[in-house]
């Protein structure tokens, strides 16, 4: 009981470091004369298709797995825990993730070419997820094609 307080305490807390994070980086931002406000639909698009495949690079594939697995093995200390937390959940990662992609878009120099590599890795994942879901759409067709065809129910007959 004790323990899970700590945990939720930290997720607390948590929120307020976030929203700390956004005004310095809100602060940086308004230093370079970047308003966010102002952003054009493809400067977005090209945001969050990166902030997707980010995402699902941290929180799902194999690259970050030991990292997942390591934090997990020290969930029990509670900054620790509540990092975990975050790189397991996709909304709750989604959202430090998108902040990352927009520092690196406008204030690291050349990190422009990393949020474009991850858009466009970002499009890339979508195709191949579409043209699986067609795929299993199709099998799915002609299996019960196959079975009416088996079963004697064919049209044509």
């Amino acid at each position: 009981m004790m323990n899970e307080r700590k945990h939720q305490a930290w997720n607390f807390w948590s929120v307020f470091f976030f929203f700390g994070v956004v005004a310095f980086v809100g602060y940086l931002l308004e230093q370079k004369g970047v308003d966010i406000r102002e952003l054009s639909l493809k400067e977005a698009a090209v945001i969050i298709l990166a902030s997707y495949r980010m995402t699902r690079i941290l929180v799902f594939e194999k690259i970050f797995k030991y990292l997942r697995n390591a934090l997990k093995k020290r969930e029990d200390l509670y900054v620790i825990g509540t990092v975990h937390a975050i790189i397991t959940c996709p909304w709750c990662a989604g959202v430090w993730v998108t902040l990352i992609i927009l520092v690196f878009y406008f204030l690291v120099p050349y990190g422009v070419v990393l949020v474009y590599v991850l858009a466009l890795a970002g499009l890339t994942s979508m195709v191949i997820l579409i043209s699986n879901l067609l795929h299993m759409h199709t099998e799915g067709k002609q299996r019960i094609h196959q079975r009416e065809k088996g079963n004697g129910n064919d049209s044509l007959s």
